[in-house]
């Protein structure tokens, strides 16, 4: 009788255990998506990872165990079940990315057994150029491999207008025009598309505008917020002033900066959140935080689009000068200004009176600018603006092109500094298309990409 008693309790404990496997097994955490997925491909180099997993999870245990090759430092962040990984520099362009988690994950669950190991790749995009073309037309957006040649189409028969590209290549947001004669704000994901089998894909409507035009987007660096110029119609169909929004990606509430009867155009954010943007009212750069509300008012005549440096610690923008000609006469002319947005103090980078500089833009590493010029004495006087280059600080400056018939302009740098993409335009035949050409930082190897391409911009 004891015998079986014992038995019967030996038995009962076994069930128990196994109860308690079974529980715990049933408990396992699971991986159940990764992004970029498996096998995926053309994959934007600065994009995240991001694990997904079935329950909740210790989060040490999964940062720890998380490994890709080649390695990356960066930062983790955690939303529920959701682990992103932000590596500190971008991924090499073109090449395999192997990620692994390590066997030992845990769940939250203190019964839960550990995850096994987990593999798996995906394969990055090279560096693309995208443009507007044509200029002539319904435009839509386009990327051309500059290695390879080939070119892809984003968007359908949209009439975008203008387009920006996030910090880390993921998303485009542009604008588009729409069927009551209004310009709508819209998204895309390019994980999205290189996750699908087409380059097509339906992009996201940020806003719907109606009548009212919303155009020229700029995207924070962070990726939270996106600015964009406003213009409601008047009664009679005209578009009324500019005035710079905000919107937040994150609650989709769009608010005004700046005064309300004043007109605002251009919005550029720098690397450290600050706006900058042109209030033709006051005649001047507005610079603004919008989390602590600080402003910064930076004067200047000619409200030409300007540059942040990739530090976020100068604002570049062409001005107006006036020099004497003759006893009673003067002519105008625009020089470089580089602005210290934290000091208020500025400085002329141009020093020279027979000159015209406009357009300029900081190379990725802040030691070059890139910039158009003209010569204003009747010897050397141009048609057009050649490219030019100078040290961020105004000095040795170096021509880059030399076709007096045209105009350079909308000047955009690889993000590896070595190429400048850029639109010419034959001034003494205007009836030709602009070009899109790209050209190296040293002014060899310069090649004719697209006829009446526009509006370059990369994608890292």
């Amino acid at each position: 009788m004891k015998v079986r008693l014992v038995l019967i309790g030996v038995g009962l404990i076994l069930l128990v255990l196994l109860g308690l496997v079974f529980a715990a097994w049933n408990m396992k955490p699971q991986l159940v998506g990764t992004f970029p997925q498996t096998g995926a491909t053309d994959i934007p180099v600065a994009a995240p990872l991001r694990l997904e997993f079935s329950r909740p999870m210790q989060q040490d245990t999964v940062t720890s165990h998380l490994k890709t090759e080649p390695a990356r430092e960066g930062t983790f962040t955690w939303v529920g079940n959701t682990l992103t990984f932000t590596p500190d520099k971008p991924w090499p362009s073109g090449q395999n990315i192997a990620v692994q988690l390590e066997a030992g994950a845990r769940a939250t669950d203190r019964l839960a057994f550990p995850m096994g190991q987990q593999d798996w790749s995906f394969t990055t995009g090279e560096t693309l150029l995208a443009y507007l073309w044509p200029s002539n037309g319904l435009a839509d957006i386009y990327t051309l491999n500059p290695l390879t040649g080939d070119v892809h189409q984003i968007t359908q028969r949209m009439g975008v207008q203008d387009f920006a590209v996030s910090a880390d290549g993921v998303k485009i947001y542009f604008s588009a025009t729409n069927p009551q004669g209004g310009s709508d704000l819209y998204r895309l994901d390019r994980i999205q598309a290189a996750s699908g089998q087409n380059t097509l894909i339906t992009p996201e409507k940020l806003l719907d505008c109606g009548l009212s035009q919303c155009r020229s987007p700029a995207i924070a660096a962070d990726g939270f917020y996106l600015a964009y110029e406003f213009l409601i119609p008047s009664p009679g169909g005209e578009l009324g002033p500019a005035q710079i929004w905000i919107l937040n990606l994150t609650t989709m509430e769009a608010v005004p900066i700046g005064l309300a009867t004043h007109e605002t155009v251009q919005p550029a954010w720098s690397s450290t959140g600050w706006l900058a943007y042109y209030d033709r009212d006051s005649s001047g750069y507005e610079v603004v935080n919008p989390l602590t509300e600080e402003r910064v008012h930076l004067p200047n005549q000619t409200g030409q689009p300007g540059a942040w440096s990739p530090d976020g610690q100068f604002y570049l923008a062409p001005e107006i000068y006036f020099i004497p000609v003759g006893a009673q006469s003067e002519m105008g002319t625009s020089h470089m200004i580089r602005f210290n947005v934290s000091t208020g103090e500025t400085e002329d980078l141009t020093r020279a009176d027979d000159l015209e500089d406009a357009e300029g833009i900081y190379s990725p590493d802040g030691v070059t600018i890139a910039f158009t010029r003209k010569y204003l004495d009747i010897g050397r006087w141009t048609l057009g603006r050649q490219i030019w280059l100078m040290d961020a600080d105004g000095s040795n400056p170096r021509q880059v092109t030399d076709e007096p018939d045209n105009n350079h302009y909308d000047l955009a740098w690889s993000p590896d500094g070595r190429m400048i993409a850029y639109v010419r335009f034959n001034r003494a035949t205007l009836s030709e298309l602009p070009q899109l050409w790209l050209v190296s930082s040293d002014g060899s190897n310069p090649t004719e990409l697209v006829i009446g391409g526009y509006s370059p911009l990369w994608i890292p």
